[in-house]
């Protein structure tokens, strides 16, 4: 998975080297966020009678963070967001470092509609590292999908849903935000 992620972020860093590609990139908005982290585990999800497993959350993080919307990169319509995210948990921070490009697909009166995809790098920080806690660090592919609406000149707020999806399950994870969005227009 490191060496996937060392050649994605070379990729990236070649094409915005690419004359004409980045003509386009600067401040767009900032976003300040605040939501939950949800995690899975495997668990039965069907009764006694019936056989099978499902996936169930079994914890619900508070997770805050806030991007940086560089504007178009490459394409038309397809934005450079580089982010930060702390997942808050009793006896562990998670610090999540994120390279995102996101589609706007809608874009209507005031309101915007994207989805994107990108990568993630994970530190794991256990308030008091044990056997079973250690500090980690890990990778991600993120996909996130959703909308902005304007509500003047320079501010905004926004929903989203991202897909966090790691080498393991127990490190996925659903990330429901909302935030402000602050400057642009």
């Amino acid at each position: 998975m490191r060496k996937w992620m060392k050649q994605t972020i070379a990729i990236l860093t070649l094409v915005g080297m690419i004359p004409g590609a980045s003509d386009a990139l600067g401040f767009r908005h900032l976003g300040v966020s605040v939501g939950l982290d949800l995690t899975q585990t495997n668990a039965l999800a069907a009764p006694a009678t019936m056989t099978g497993t499902g996936t169930s959350f079994d914890s619900a993080r508070l997770a805050v963070g806030g991007f940086l919307n560089l504007g178009e990169f490459f394409i038309d319509h397809l934005d450079f967001v580089p982010g930060m995210d702390l997942v808050l948990q009793d006896d562990l921070n998670i610090y999540s470092f994120n390279v995102d490009t996101r589609y706007r697909f809608y874009r209507g009166e005031g309101v915007t509609g994207y989805f994107g995809a990108g990568v993630g790098v994970h530190l794991f920080r256990p308030d008091t590292p044990s056997a079973l806690l250690r500090n980690e660090t890990k990778g991600s592919l993120n996909i996130p999908i959703g909308f902005q609406r304007r509500l003047g000149t320079g501010l905004g707020w926004f929903g989203e849903l991202k897909l966090v999806i790691a080498d393991s399950q127990t490190d996925s994870s659903f990330r429901f935000s909302v935030g402000l969005l602050l400057g642009g227009t």
